[in-house]
């Protein structure tokens, strides 16, 4: 609604990808991010058998404002599940 179509309830998944593509507020190319995206960690030094997950990104960044992971989320490397390991501020957005 925010883009002025007063119609979004009525269309499909597909046409609201296809109408934000054409408001020129996002690449053409652009892939909305899924809501199923799964991340994993391990601790900082540990092995890939020590991997702990898979977590969606709401309970992550629930325990980076905890600090769980350090301030800045230095303890601990980080994916999506199947992806390579990063550190926090490359893999979470």
């Amino acid at each position: 609604m925010s883009l002025g179509d007063t119609e979004i309830y009525s269309k499909t998944y597909e046409q609201v990808v296809r109408s934000i593509r054409s408001s020129g507020d996002v690449e053409p190319t652009w892939e909305p991010p899924s809501a199923d995206v799964k991340y994993e960690y391990k601790w900082v030094g540990a092995t890939d058998d020590q991997t702990f997950g898979p977590f969606n990104e709401e309970e992550l960044n629930a325990w980076f404002k905890a600090a769980y992971f350090g301030s800045m989320g230095e303890k601990v490397k980080v994916r999506k599940v199947g992806g390579e390991w990063g550190d926090w501020d490359q893999i979470v957005s």
